[in-house]
């Protein structure tokens, strides 16, 4: 499931891919910073993509977030230096707010403002790669003996054989339990995505997630386990 997908843009070429970019362009807000601009666009679903002007004005890249309001403490460690982030890209390594598990992630438009503090309380958002829903703690525990109804493992930080990736990734896999569901509608594509407001170990975050990637409908209390990229706004 791509990025796009989870928050209604169905983009299926790269004409409707560069359509996409056009309606950024045409209308996404200018956030100058000194590296270049953010070209922010806002779909009324509350959608956003974060497109990405160097200094000369060429596009350099493109990221989708959600427009949240909920927000996770954080303790910030350091940045993380990778190949292929832009000069408009930074990723960080952090700790949970009791400093339970590390963890990776990247922020949409951090060189607005620096986060090099200790302690954060910024809005995240989990935009998955894999999502499964589980009507209650003991359905997923009868599916997934192995692990605890509260884990959180940072997958980002390990490679597939399980040794430390010596290029982290902002992606984790954990279980939520679900607070709020709402069917959102992307204006753009008219195409309806799920907003769940979640409570997962140590700290509330948002998902988001196609409509198809559920084979049935969320509802308040059930749990949704899963790989997800970890994103985040200043």
């Amino acid at each position: 499931m791509s990025h796009l997908e989870s928050i209604g843009f169905s983009i299926n070429s790269s004409e409707e891919f560069e359509a996409l970019v056009s309606q950024v362009f045409e209308h996404g807000v200018e956030v100058k910073v000194a590296e270049g601009t953010y070209l922010v666009y806002t779909d009324v679903s509350g959608a956003e993509i974060y497109a990405q002007l160097d200094s000369n004005g060429e596009f350099i890249g493109f990221m989708p977030f959600f427009d949240t309001k909920v927000t996770k403490n954080i303790h910030v460690e350091s940045t993380l230096p990778h190949a292929d982030l832009t000069p408009l890209d930074k990723r960080y390594f952090a700790k949970s707010q009791e400093q339970t598990y590390p963890f990776v992630f990247d922020v949409v438009n951090a060189n607005v403002r620096d986060i090099s503090s200790s302690l954060e309380t910024l809005p995240f958002v989990a935009f998955p790669m894999e999502i499964e829903l589980f009507t209650s703690a003991e359905h997923f525990l009868q599916e997934m003996p192995e692990l605890s109804a509260t884990y959180f493992i940072p997958v980002g930080l390990m490679t597939p054989e399980g040794e430390a990736n010596e290029n982290p990734e902002p992606y984790a896999m954990f279980i939520a339990q679900i607070n709020r569901v709402e069917i959102k509608t992307n204006g753009y594509s008219n195409k309806d995505f799920y907003l769940l407001e979640v409570s997962a170990l140590e700290g509330d975050l948002t998902i988001v997630t196609s409509i198809e990637s559920l084979k049935h409908k969320p509802e308040v209390g059930h749990f949704v386990n899963g790989v997800y990229w970890m994103g985040a706004k200043v």
